[in-house]
């Protein structure tokens, strides 16, 4: 008997707490693309990342052609070390071999750089409006005392059903435009 009125007990008080919750969501892919500069930015982002990885591609491929191209002729054992391979090898394939050995180092030096360079651009031009979509919920969500604002693309797929009143989508997009 003291175990189900114990039960009862922790049951309503939960259910209290809970009820006193102010939960809000957003869809978040909206309030972004309803700036501008964030849909440019993030499209030039992935132009940037594209034209990267398409070069740096081409550059591997091209140097794996002149590899296989270069040691062709040496008919390379299975085990064989690119050291005992190169003891086989003519004086000037071991320069040639050299020499395609330092173009894969720029090339991983350029991929190291390409990576760096959107890093920079995420940080200088994205990361920002990221920043300030999160204190515009933030201060919303203070100023309203919300206990939570969940974003519905995260919950999507594990949401069973949600209050079409908690989207405060609108809202924070009004805000972004009074600014």
């Amino acid at each position: 008997m003291k175990v189900r009125m114990f039960l009862l007990v922790a049951s309503l008080l939960a259910t209290t707490y809970l009820s006193s919750q102010q939960i809000a969501y957003i869809y978040t892919d909206s309030v972004l693309l309803s700036m501008p500069k964030y849909a440019a930015n993030m499209s030039e982002f992935e132009n940037l990342k594209q034209n990267y990885q398409k070069e740096l591609e081409q550059n591997k491929i091209q140097l794996q052609e002149r590899f296989d191209k270069l040691l062709k002729p040496y008919a390379k054992a299975e085990k064989e070390t690119l050291a005992a391979l190169k003891m086989r090898m003519a004086p000037i394939d071991t320069l040639s071999l050299t020499a395609l050995m330092d173009e894969n180092t720029i090339i991983q030096n350029k991929s190291k750089s390409y990576d760096n360079l959107l890093k920079s651009f995420y940080a200088r031009d994205i990361q920002p409006m990221l920043d300030n979509v999160r204190k515009t919920i933030s201060d919303y969500a203070s100023k309203n005392n919300l206990t939570a604002v969940y974003s519905i693309e995260q919950l999507r797929t594990s949401l069973v059903y949600i209050d079409n009143k908690r989207d405060i989508t609108k809202i924070i997009i009004n805000l972004f435009r009074k600014r």
